[in-house]
Formats: structure tokens, C-alpha cells, sequence
């Protein structure tokens, strides 16, 4: 155990949601330890006092103690949870300095810890001055943040020293303190941050475009540049991949608004270089040319006009010398969309006319974290064709728009055919031939300039060429093949017999509230910017439920909220519980069973909450001898007819002699439907490689197999 950090740890108090994060297990695990472990040897820590005696706020627990307790059990999933607590400890702490000055000073140290023969807790503060003046001469990225911590530098060292030994590398534990900036609601690195599926797609398309024209022999330095970094989000993703760059360097702007940028890709042991100074170079041909990755706008930069996008989007085209590729990322609005204004179009139809544009790919919403609803288009700049005669200038769009990420990633079949369409439309006229373009379709420059909508508007499909795919067809489909014929279908066990005939027993919706047998509760008034797609870690988040979700439109878990964010800006927010049944009015009557509950319901949809399945608890509304079943009250609720009131709506009830099996047999249908759309899903993606591949044929039919 480390024992250096308690000083860090003293101050701070963890709630029961705070440790199962840093832990990084689910919420109710947290609980069962403190339960399991309520005595003997080494009991669970108990609770300190709430400030000011506040009996209802949530349990408190001294960090030093759950971290002492955690290392001891060996429970939990993160073997850095002393650090991450430290983290947090420091970055939350009030006796420390200024929240921006303790994580501008913790980012440099790391930075300087990358660069130092010796931990810097074996230094003394002039010792580590001395280290980072040398290190920064010139003060372009760390002097400075060291400096301010003034008297806490020997403290933070230390966290340092711990921060890098936990995550085995100094870049690593950059990236763990940067996790935390959407926790800890830090708007100058999360507005306009990408979610992980989009810097995901960024960094394999840039290997894509830097593998392709390394193998034709095209001089491209193994390097890469973004004019507006932010905090390095982008450059990191596409640095990180050892395909993509073989010696990673980073070329980025100089000032002060870069400093975190320089810190974090140093801390990795990255080069970074001005770059100002590479412009130059390039332009008099003395260096080979980096690919240029950037977003517009760029993290920290808020929502951006078209016409600004378009012309942060102009300097990238106006920098690109002969030969030199670049991917950026904006709004589809500004890129793809019919344009917003007369001033947006002419700056658009300026750039098409410089016919450096090769592709334009319109991704899905939900890819900026705090605006889900944003839809983001990539472009992917390169030479025009000089041989090509201006009326037959052209360009390659690709609509993603209904392709979503699984899992906090694109599938991967998608990334791979998108990212041959994207190296087919920086070739030649010829390559575009031969070529079968997936999602790739052909524009017309002039029909797009002429008709003023949106690039995708006069899209036409490419005439399709062959293609070799190295036996993927036929792969996927022997996967699909073993997949399906391998699904079992449990029975579902309902048995049933004849009985005598009656009218259902039907009652008011509005009488069950009034009686008390079924409560309504209102569903939560969310910011758009709280609610983000799902990640491929489910810890500390909350499915969000609304109407999308009810009306099919979205997947029950596609969109979650941060729990610890929930709880901290929605102090009355409400949780469902299991078996609650959601609903909503508009645009029609829709309803489906939380069978897990846990789940935040987004107004305007609301909740109906069934007391116990006990005959008294409704007496007098349902009766002795009649019941709720979840399962039923949602199926009559999405039958009632639009327009109509919550409270005249009639809803049948169960036999109480009937109503725990019907239950029970409805949820086992339940997840038999559930079953069944997983393998409709898979028969449908079976059917399109077996007509994509026989039609192209990289697939054949073999004839000696039983039933061809």
C-alpha cells in the first residue's frame, strides 16, 4: 500500500456513487460490499457525519479509508483506484489551489515527468523549476503552470509520481485526468467534444489515407497536423495508433491557447513541433508534408455559424500544398446540408470551385457530446485532377447518417468499406472506375453549384467496378451461417387450458391514480447537452428513456446521461424502479416496461408505478380478485387512439389467480421477441452479403453442399 498519498486523500469524501465509479463497478455492487463486509477483520469503512447535520443527504465515506479498504480486499476493477481517488481529491479539493491551476500544474508535472531521469517527489521545488526551465526555455507549454503552484508543487509532484506509476506511463495518466473533465463539467474541454465512436473513425481513416499513399510511394511524412487542436483530442487518437505514424509527430500552432495541447502529446513522448514553422517549410519543399486532421469547432469552442465554419474550413484548403491530404470534421450544415444563408453559400461554392473536396461523408447524430442531436460531416481534401475539364469536375458523397455506432464504436465492417471508398476518391479517375464503392455516390460539381442544395441532393451511384475483398464475403457469411444455425430457442413454457368466457374487467386509468392502486410519476426535464449516446463502458450511466425510445425511433440504451452529473444537477431527479411502466401522450400513446429500472425518463414522457402486487393495496379500484400486470397496462396504453386524455383511458385487469403466470409467461415472450429481432437482424445482414458478393462475384454458390 502507498502511504505517501494520505495527506492528498485527508480532506476528500467519496458517496457510495463517487466509489463505484473510481472502482469502476456498477452502483449497487458498492452496496453489497458494505453489506457483506459490515463486520469481522476488516469491515467496509463507516459513514463520516453529513455537513451541517443534513440527515437526508447522501452517505459520505473519508477517501483514505475506502482506498485503505479497497487495496486490502482486492475488490473492484481498477488497479489505479488510489490514483484516480488522489485524482479527484486534488482536482475537487478546497485546500488546495484554484481548480485551473491545480490541473494545469498536474498536466505539466506529467509532462516533465516524461522528460525526468528521477521521480520528481526526490526533487526539491527549485530542483523541479530548474528541471522545467530547462525542459521549456522559452515557457511555450509548462514553465508557467509549474511556477503557479507555488507551495503545493512538492505535494503534486508526488501525485505526479503516483498518477504515471499507476497508469504505467506518464501520456496514460494524462488521459485518465483528462477523462474527468466531463465529470468535473470543465466547458473549456468538453464543449464541442467528440464522443469515442468519432475520434475512433477519424484515427482509422487517417491510417487509411496515410497506408494507402505510403504504398504508391507518395512522400508523406509520418507525421500529422491540426491548425485547431483544442486539447488534442483528434491528434491524440491519431497518434495513438502505432499504424498510423510511425514516429509520432504533431505539428501545432503556437500561443498560449495551445499550451495543453504541447503538454498532453508531450507527455506521451510525442514530438511536437510549431506548426508555423512547418508551413514554411513545406511551402519551400524542404520537409515532407503531414496529413492535416482537425475539427471545426474545434473542443472548447462553442457552437460556430456556417459561414465561420466554413471559413476556419477555407484556411485549411488555402494551407494544403501539392500532394498534401486533409480530414475535417464540422457540422453538416455548414458542409453537406442546403446551405443557411446566401453569405454560406457563396463561401461553400468557393471552396467546391477550388475542387480540392475528394469526399464528403454525412456521419450520425449523437457523435458531439454535448449536442446529440448534431449531425457532423467529414471532408476529405486532396489534389484535384488537372486533366479532368472543369464542366466535369466531380466529387464523391457517402450518407452514414443511419449507420450508428454499437458499443461506443462504428462496426467494423462499416469503418473498413468507408475508409476503401475514402482512398478510392483521392486516386484517379481510374481508381474511382474500378472501384465498387460501398457507400461512396458520384456529384457533379457544377449540378451542385447550379442547384445551390445540399451536396447530397444530386448525388448519383457510381458506376460500380470489381472489387477483390480478400474473402470477406465469403468469411461473413460462413460467421452468419454458424451463428444462426447455432441459436437455440428455449421453450416458452406457456401452458394453458380452456376456461369460460367473460368480459374483460376494464378500468379507468384516471380512477387507479385517484385510488391510489397506480402512481404517476413526471418524467425529468433533461438539458439536450446531459444526454449522450452510450459508451462501450455502461459504468456511471444512466439509460435515458423517452419518446424516441417509445416510439421506436431509438434503442432503449442508446442514449444515457452521466449518473454522478444526474445527481448533481438534478437534485429532485427521479429513477425508475423495476416494472414501471413509460409513457407518453404525444405524438401518439406509446408505452413500454422498465423491466430493470434505474433509468431517468426524459419529459414528456412520464411514469406509471404499480403498488405491490398485493389485492389490498387498491381497495375499492381494483378489487380482491383482480390485479395489474405491467405488461398489460403497457399494452392498452400504446393501443388507445391519438388525441385522447390520460385519465378516460381504459385498462383491462388480470384474474388474481391468473396474474403472476401471464406475468411471467409475458416476460419470457419478451425476451423471445428480443431473440427473435437479434437473429432477424442477422438474416437481413446474412441476405445482403449473399446478393452484394454473388452480384460482384467474390461469393459462389458451392454446388456440392446438401440443399444448394
Amino acid at each position: 500500500m502507498i502511504s505517501s498519498t494520505t495527506p492528498l486523500l485527508a480532506d476528500l469524501r467519496l458517496t457510495l456513487a463517487d466509489i463505484a465509479e473510481l472502482a469502476h463497478v456498477r452502483r449497487p455492487v458498492v452496496s453489497v460490499w458494505r453489506r457483506r463486509h459490515a463486520s469481522g477483520a476488516t469491515p467496509f469503512p463507516a459513514p463520516v457525519a453529513a455537513p451541517g447535520g443534513n440527515a437526508s443527504a447522501p452517505l459520505r465515506f473519508r477517501a483514505s479509508d475506502v482506498v485503505d479498504w479497497v487495496e486490502v480486499s482486492g475488490l473492484g476493477n481498477n488497479r489505479a483506484f488510489r490514483a484516480d481517488v488522489a485524482l479527484r481529491a486534488v482536482l475537487d479539493g478546497e485546500s488546495g489551489p484554484p481548480d485551473d491551476v491545480a490541473f494545469a500544474g498536474l498536466t505539466a508535472l506529467l509532462r516533465l515527468k516524461a522528460y525526468a531521469p528521477e521521480p520528481l517527489a526526490s526533487l526539491d521545488v527549485d530542483d523541479i523549476l530548474d528541471l522545467a526551465d530547462e525542459l521549456d526555455p522559452d515557457d511555450d507549454f509548462l514553465y508557467a503552470e509549474v511556477e503557479a503552484l507555488g507551495t503545493h508543487t512538492d505535494r503534486f509532484a508526488a501525485l505526479a509520481d503516483l498518477a504515471a506509476g499507476s497508469a504505467y506511463t506518464p501520456g496514460a495518466a494524462v488521459e485518465a485526468l483528462l477523462a474527468e473533465r466531463f465529470r468535473a463539467r470543465r466547458e473549456a474541454l468538453t464543449r464541442s467534444a467528440l464522443a469515442p465512436a468519432a475520434l475512433a473513425l477519424l484515427a482509422d481513416l487517417a491510417g487509411a489515407v496515410v497506408g494507402d499513399h505510403l504504398a504508391s510511394g507518395v512522400t508523406v511524412a509520418r507525421a500529422v497536423a491540426d491548425p485547431y487542436p483544442g486539447c488534442g483530442d483528434l491528434l491524440a487518437a491519431v497518434l495513438g495508433r502505432g499504424e498510423v505514424v510511425e514516429t509520432p509527430t504533431a505539428y501545432v500552432p503556437r500561443g498560449d491557447a495551445h499550451r495543453l495541447v504541447r503538454r498532453r502529446l508531450g507527455a506521451h513522448g510525442w514530438s511536437v513541433r510549431s506548426l508555423e514553422t512547418e508551413t514554411v517549410a513545406v511551402a519551400h519543399g524542404t520537409r515532407a508534408l503531414p496529413l492535416v486532421v482537425t475539427q471545426v469547432p474545434p473542443v472548447g469552442s462553442g457552437v460556430l455559424d456556417d459561414v465561420a465554419v466554413l471559413e476556419r474550413v477555407e484556411d485549411v484548403v488555402l494551407g494544403l500544398a501539392h500532394g498534401q491530404h486533409a480530414l475535417v470534421l464540422g457540422p453538416a450544415s455548414a458542409l453537406v446540408d442546403a446551405s443557411s444563408s446566401p453569405e454560406a453559400e457563396s463561401v461553400r461554392s468557393a471552396l467546391l470551385r477550388t475542387d480540392r473536396l475528394r469526399a464528403a461523408v454525412l456521419l450520425p447524430a449523437g457523435l458531439v457530446v454535448d449536442r446529440s442531436r448534431e449531425r457532423l460531416a467529414l471532408w476529405i481534401l486532396g489534389d484535384g485532377h488537372p486533366g479532368v475539364d472543369i464542366a466535369d469536375r466531380w466529387t464523391l458523397v457517402a450518407d452514414l447518417s443511419g449507420v450508428a455506432p454499437v458499443a461506443g464504436t462504428f462496426p467494423r465492417a462499416v469503418v473498413e468499406d468507408l475508409a476503401t471508398d475514402v482512398v478510392a476518391a483521392l486516386g484517379t479517375p481510374g481508381d474511382v472506375q474500378r472501384h465498387a464503392f460501398r457507400f461512396a455516390q458520384f456529384v457533379y460539381m457544377r449540378k451542385v453549384l447550379a442547384s445551390r442544395t445540399g451536396l447530397l441532393d444530386t448525388a448519383r451511384p457510381v458506376v460500380r467496378g470489381a472489387r477483390d475483398d480478400a474473402g470477406a464475403g465469403v468469411v461473413r457469411v460462413g460467421e452468419l451461417v454458424d451463428l444462426l444455425d447455432g441459436v437455440s430457442r428455449p421453450a416458452l413454457g406457456v401452458a394453458v387450458q380452456r376456461g369460460e368466457a367473460e368480459p374483460a374487467r376494464r378500468v379507468r386509468l384516471g380512477s387507479l391514480v385517484d385510488g391510489g392502486a397506480v402512481r404517476r410519476v413526471p418524467g425529468n426535464r433533461l438539458e439536450e447537452s446531459d444526454v449522450r449516446a452510450a459508451g462501450a463502458d455502461p459504468a456511471g450511466a444512466s439509460r435515458v428513456i423517452g419518446v424516441p425510445e417509445l416510439l421506436g425511433d431509438e434503442e432503449v440504451g442508446a442514449r444515457v446521461v452521466d449518473r454522478l452529473e444526474f445527481a448533481g444537477r438534478y437534485p429532485a431527479g427521479r429513477l425508475t424502479e423495476p416494472g414501471d411502466v413509460v409513457f407518453c401522450t404525444t405524438p401518439r400513446p406509446a408505452a413500454l416496461v422498465d423491466t430493470e429500472g434505474f433509468s431517468v425518463v426524459a419529459f414528456p414522457a412520464r411514469v406509471l408505478r404499480l403498488r405491490a402486487h398485493r389485492p389490498d393495496d387498491a381497495p375499492g379500484v381494483v378489487g380482491t380478485d383482480a390485479r395489474l400486470v405491467p405488461e398489460v397496462l403497457a399494452r392498452d396504453v400504446a393501443s388507445q387512439p391519438r388525441g385522447s386524455r390520460w385519465r378516460s383511458w381504459e385498462v383491462r385487469i388480470v384474474p388474481v389467480g391468473e396474474a403472476d403466470d401471464v406475468a411471467a409467461a409475458l416476460a419470457r415472450v419478451r425476451e423471445r421477441r428480443a431473440a427473435a429481432r437479434w437473429e432477424l437482424a442477422h438474416l437481413e445482414e446474412l441476405e445482403k452479403v449473399l446478393v452484394d458478393g454473388v452480384t460482384t462475384g467474390v461469393v459462389r454458390m458451392r454446388k456440392d453442399e446438401p440443399g444448394s
